[in-house]
C-alpha cells in the first residue's frame, strides 16, 4: 500500500519541488535566451534556441514525469511538469506586456491559443511519462529489485518525509 501511496501522492516533496522548479527555470532560461537572441539579431544563438526550445517544451515533460514517478515524487508533481512550459510562456508574456518590452504582445489572441496548446501537449506528454514511470516502478517491485523506493525507506507510514 505504501508503494501505491508513494506513486499517487508522493513520498519525496523535496525532489518533487526540485523537479518542477528546476524544469521551470530551464524553460524560462531558454525562453529568455531565445527572445534576447531574436531581439539582438544573433542568428547563431537564435538558430540554437529555435532547435532547443521545441524539444524542451514538447518532448521533455514525458521523460521528466517518468523519472519523477520512478523517484516517487507523486502524480501531482509529475503532471505539473507538463503544464510548466505553458505557465512560463504565459508569465513571460504577462510580464513583458506589463513592463512594455518591445516584441512581446500580450494582446494577440493567438497567443492564448498557443499557451493552451502548450499546456495540452505538455500535460498529455507528462501523463504518458507518468504512466510509464509507474509501470517501471511496479515492474521493478514485482521482479524484486528497486527496494520499494530504492532510497532506504521503510514500508511504514512515514508519509511525505524528505530523504537526505
Amino acid at each position: 500500500m505504501s508503494t501505491t501511496r508513494a506513486l499517487l501522492v508522493g513520498r519525496r516533496r523535496g525532489r518533487a519541488v526540485g523537479l518542477v522548479v528546476g524544469f521551470a527555470g530551464v524553460v524560462a532560461l531558454v525562453l529568455v535566451a531565445a527572445f534576447v537572441a531574436e531581439s539582438v539579431g544573433a542568428t547563431t544563438a537564435a538558430a540554437m534556441t529555435d532547435r532547443l526550445l521545441p524539444p524542451l517544451v514538447f518532448y521533455a515533460p514525458g521523460p521528466l514525469a517518468a523519472a519523477g514517478a520512478y523517484a516517487r515524487c507523486g502524480g501531482p508533481a509529475c503532471l505539473t511538469v507538463g503544464v510548466v512550459p505553458a505557465v512560463v510562456l504565459g508569465g513571460f508574456v504577462l510580464v513583458g506586456t506589463l513592463v512594455g518590452v518591445p516584441g512581446v504582445n500580450g494582446g494577440n489572441p493567438a497567443l492564448g491559443d498557443v499557451t493552451v496548446s502548450f499546456a495540452a501537449i505538455g500535460l498529455s506528454s507528462a501523463f504518458v511519462g507518468y504512466c510509464a514511470g509507474v509501470t517501471a516502478v511496479l515492474a521493478a517491485d514485482m521482479l524484486g529489485f528497486g527496494g520499494h523506493g530504492s532510497g532506504g525507506e521503510t514500508d511504514g507510514g512515514e508519509g511525505d518525509a524528505d530523504e537526505a
